[in-house]
């Protein structure tokens, strides 16, 4: 039962960054660029985009959008 109870905690938080993600990835393309992050984060600098960008690959995945959301880098949706 507990492992039940925790997979449906782990999915439910899942489904928050997805839903996240799709406020801010209006290109549909799964990662969120800099300038996507600047509609919803106005503020953002090149520099915080960066550490919210933990791979260095340009863009922000759900796991790093969730990461910078539980880490205070940007509020949680």
């Amino acid at each position: 039962m507990k492992t039940f109870v925790i997979a449906l905690g782990l999915s439910a938080l899942g489904t928050a960054a997805f839903a996240a993600m799709a406020d801010v990835d209006t290109d549909g393309d799964g990662v969120v660029s800099f300038t996507e992050m600047l509609a919803v984060y106005p503020t953002l600098t090149e520099d915080g985009f960066g550490a919210i960008d933990t791979n260095g690959d340009g863009v922000v995945d759900a796991e790093e959008m969730t990461a910078a959301e539980e880490g205070g880098l940007i509020p949680e949706a």
